[in-house]
């Protein structure tokens, strides 16, 4: 089963543009290989696109923290936030349809209140400088841990309808 037999990739893409427009992250849809399949794109920092053209970066610090994330949402069956290399906050819901994982939804780009970004990791992944990274840093939305649950239940009850809307159109409602 994909994503997109839930609902069509520019309805993803509109919950990813939603995740942004309500929380202020970067929203994501994911397939069940932690692949993104939307086309959509939103940045809340401007780190984050600067990580983006560095494939190091990318490899380094965007990979690791997917696979890890969503390797723990898919055995947990819950969401979960975290950080990730760079120190930015990272959420995740999993998609599941009859205990298959199909996907994950979330968001990424904060940073928690008790988190600071990791200039050092990002300056030598991404080849820029410390205080390039620094820079780069500046002005990343801060959430506290509340705001970051409260986006991370949101996220979860909007793809708890989107499956419960799934399983009514599948079971012929």
């Amino acid at each position: 089963m994909l994503m997109t037999d839930l609902l069509p990739k520019d309805d993803w893409a509109k919950l990813e543009q939603e995740i942004h427009e309500k929380f202020g992250l970067n929203g994501h849809a994911y397939d069940a290989n932690g692949s993104p399949f939307t086309g959509h794109v939103t940045w809340c920092n401007r780190l984050c696109p600067a990580l983006r053209q560095h494939k190091g970066a990318v490899s380094a610090i965007c990979s690791v923290a997917n696979q890890a994330i969503g390797a723990q949402v898919r055995h947990s069956g819950g969401f979960a936030v975290e950080d990730c290399d760079a120190g930015l906050m990272v959420i995740c819901v999993p998609v599941f349809i009859d205990g298959e994982l199909v996907g994950m939804v979330g968001g990424c780009g904060g940073l928690r209140d008790d988190s600071e970004p990791e200039t050092f990791l990002i300056g030598k992944a991404a080849g820029i400088s410390e205080d390039e990274a620094a820079a780069l840093c500046e002005g990343i939305p801060h959430f506290t841990e509340d705001e970051a649950q409260a986006a991370a239940r949101f996220i979860e009850g909007r793809v708890a309808d989107i499956v419960k809307n799934f399983e009514e159109r599948r079971a012929g409602k």
